[in-house]
């Protein structure tokens, strides 16, 4: 656990990522998991909440959220009183076995470690779904990054301060490389490096069904080019 990578993510975050686009990631998991209000969910890997609070407005009042950062689950509470929090790793979940109708992972969350890291956090969202129950996942597109594998960008937010980030995309380890740095008004710069595996739809098959997953689909429908954004991966527990 980094506690300056934590904060970094959520100054950056919360200032980049508006609430109607959590609002329009929760519509799109929904519908492919199809799960009715009232069932038990999570969100795995939940940071500052934002996602909980998309579920709570779509008339789940309780979702599980589950990060290991003590300040992005302080910010979940927040943002989503009614949701139930946990501090645990993604690669040993505190839930029974069988106890989700439904898991999400937003934007790779369970991939930000080795590949043995992202195949365990697989592996135990596995256990805790029931009989057919559904894991949602997005992610970015590798075929993207292959076609741009570096990327810069610097900005000065107002109220934040000068952000700066450089990106690094490795296809032989399916690693993007982001180094994130933020120097406030107050001239207090923090840095931080973060590593984040990105599958395509063939090799995250495969994971899956080690896993004890099945591969049921992708959104878009389509095939996959360079141009296509983010991808999003519907996993399903064999009922």
């Amino acid at each position: 656990m980094d506690p300056v990578a934590d904060r970094i993510f959520l100054e950056i975050t919360r200032r980049y990522a508006p609430q109607r686009l959590a609002r329009e990631d929760v519509a799109t998991a929904l519908r492919l998991a199809q799960v009715e209000p009232g069932k038990p969910l999570a969100d795995l890997g939940c940071g500052y909440g934002r996602h909980l609070q998309a579920l709570v407005a779509e008339g789940h009042p309780h979702p599980i959220g589950i990060d290991r950062s003590p300040l992005l689950l302080d910010e979940a509470a927040v943002q989503a009183p009614s949701a139930r929090l946990l501090r645990a790793d993604l690669r040993a979940l505190p839930l029974q076995a069988d106890s989700l109708a439904a898991a999400f992972c937003f934007y790779s969350s369970m991939f930000l470690g080795s590949h043995e890291d992202a195949l365990a956090a697989l592996r135990e969202a596995s256990r805790v779904l029931r009989p057919g129950g559904s894991l949602v996942l997005t992610t970015d597109n590798p075929l993207r990054l292959a076609a741009q594998p570096r990327g810069q960008h610097q900005e000065d937010v107002p109220g934040l301060g000068r952000v700066e980030e450089e990106s690094v995309w490795n296809p032989a380890t399916n690693v993007d490389r982001v180094t994130k740095k933020l120097c406030s008004p107050g001239r207090e710069e923090l840095s931080a490096t973060f590593s984040i595996r990105y599958y395509a739809p063939a090799e995250l098959a495969g994971m899956a069904r080690r896993a004890g997953l099945t591969f049921r689909r992708l959104e878009p429908d389509a095939p996959l080019t360079e141009e296509t954004p983010q991808l999003i991966a519907f996993l399903e527990k064999a009922p």
